[in-house]
């Protein structure tokens, strides 16, 4: 048996990524070489990843399953490529949030001896780039301060951001 990977996936209006009809519920299978961001089926591990391919303001979201062969990028976010995908549920936003949180959450070590005030890469920080939560960083999933983040008070490019131009959902900004 393949080991299965929860992840979580992104979708046009229609439920259509790269020309390719899902459906709700239904299982998916590729044929030939899985090669992250090349060929297979895409879906990321953490759901706030699935921001920066799906914005928020035009998108829609689900719970998948991959399984199969499946390759990631080296140094990259979650997101991983697989021979083959269930779409498990489709999630309204505040759903796909309280997923990326409670993901967020189980890579915390909760005991009192985890104490990180920086770092990059890491569950919770003061700063760090790529972190799950963190007081700076770029490219963060929860963030006060950083660019290309999931949840930002600040930062362009961002997924659901206070200020910041080029951010899907925002309260100043251009585009």
């Amino acid at each position: 048996m393949t080991k299965e990977i929860v992840t979580f996936k992104g979708f046009n209006k229609d439920l259509k990524c790269r020309g390719f009809q899902f459906a709700i519920g239904e299982t998916f299978h590729h044929d030939g070489k899985v090669e992250a961001c090349g060929s297979g089926f895409h879906a990321c591990e953490c759901p706030f990843d699935v921001f920066s391919y799906y914005p928020p303001a035009e998108s829609r979201y689900a719970e998948t399953i991959s399984f199969g062969v499946t390759d990631r990028e080296e140094g990259g976010d979650t997101k991983i490529a697989s021979a083959s995908i269930t779409i498990k549920a489709e999630l309204t936003l505040p759903q796909f949030i309280q997923r990326g949180i409670e993901w967020i959450w189980s890579k915390i070590d909760k005991s009192l001896e985890q104490q990180i005030m920086t770092g990059n890469q890491s569950a919770a920080t003061n700063t760090g780039d790529w972190s799950a939560a963190t007081n700076t960083g770029n490219q963060s999933a929860a963030t006060n301060t950083g660019y290309r983040s999931a949840a930002t008070n600040t930062g362009n490019q961002s997924a659901a951001t206070n200020t910041g131009d080029w951010s899907a959902a925002t309260n100043t900004g251009y585009r």
